[in-house]
């Protein structure tokens, strides 16, 4: 009571909340601070906003029976971030902390069109992305993007604890030097915006089942790595042809059998340093590299002199061994 008559039948009333206690009869001076409370129940609107924002209204009686009242203050500490607005300048203003915070994981998934258990270049990967709001406000216009693919779908708004894993999906197409190197790394960012107007990042998880053959890199330890299955294989077809140095039909010490080699990658990875041995003769040509599906056929020879014995025997019986490294 900051008048100077007794105020009596004093009641508070405030839109917000149910004020409970009172009424209460104050002489001049008097203070109460502990008859009047009341609670209110936070919406996610409140905590979108930061703060909740109310006034209340005292209303008593003077000794004549007219009306004496007062609109709040703000009791609350001034707070910078939390400005008094125009429209109810002495508000209390309790502010709400924020933590604004998204999850995104990736998960890829390799498709072997052929189904024959090996990948090769022009199959894909398709993604799909499992976005979460782990804070505590509503994160809206929230993207997804990726260097290595285009994602679609989206954008799409999340309440706390909401989660979308349909929304967004991307694919890539296998090439050769990802076949090599037996998978796929890629990291992909969510991007959103809080209430406030500033935004909400996360860079993706590995959302694929841990492979002790696939560990991460210290380069990219959230990357989404898809395994692709290698199938390393090489073939070598090896041909000698008897030169008749005398044009006598018939075979002689000292003549010769040239060899030609073939080899082939029948694989799905590239084989490089390929080399070729044989215990009988001396293969001369190489080391070359083979591109799945690639051949050579000139690049090795070899050739062997006739001894007696292969006269003899009626035949040379040799064998060659292709050795190159995936």
């Amino acid at each position: 009571n900051t008048g100077n008559v007794t105020v009596s039948d004093i009641k508070i009333t405030d839109p917000k909340v149910t004020v409970t206690g009172g009424p209460v009869t104050l002489a001049p001076g008097a203070t109460d601070n502990t008859t009047f409370t009341a609670s209110y129940t936070v919406t996610q609107a409140d905590v979108d906003a930061g703060r909740v924002d109310n006034l209340a209204t005292a209303t008593g009686t003077d000794p004549k029976g007219n009306p004496v009242t007062d609109d709040s203050e703000n009791g609350n500490p001034t707070d910078p971030n939390n400005p008094a607005t125009p429209t109810c300048p002495t508000c209390t203003i309790t502010p709400l902390p924020a933590s604004p915070a998204i999850r995104l994981t990736k998960t890829g998934t390799f498709a072997d069109a052929n189904n024959n258990g090996k990948a090769e270049v022009g199959e894909t990967i398709t993604y799909t992305f499992k976005v979460e709001n782990t804070g505590n406000v509503t994160v809206s216009d929230i993207k997804i993007t990726d260097p290595k693919v285009t994602v679609t779908g989206g954008p799409v708004t999340l309440a706390p604890g909401a989660v979308d894993a349909t929304s967004f999906t991307a694919a890539y197409t296998v090439t050769q030097a990802d076949v090599d190197a037996g998978r796929v790394d890629n990291l992909a960012t969510a991007t959103g915006t809080d209430p406030k107007g500033n935004p909400v990042t996360d860079d993706s998880e590995n959302g694929n089942p841990t492979d002790p053959n696939n560990p991460a890199t210290p380069t990219c330890p959230t990357c989404t790595i898809t395994p692709l299955p290698a199938s390393p294989a090489i073939r070598l077809t090896k041909t000698g042809t008897f030169a008749d140095a005398n044009n006598n039909g018939k075979a002689e010490v000292g003549e010769t059998i040239t060899y030609t080699f073939k080899v082939e990658n029948t694989g799905n990875v590239t084989v490089s340093d390929i080399k070729i041995t044989d215990p009988k003769v001396t293969v001369t040509g190489g080391p070359v590299t083979l591109a799945p599906g690639a051949v050579d056929a000139t690049s090795f020879t070899a050739a062997y002199t006739v001894t007696q014995a292969d006269v003899d025997a009626g035949r040379v019986d040799n064998l060659a061994t292709a050795t190159g490294t995936d």
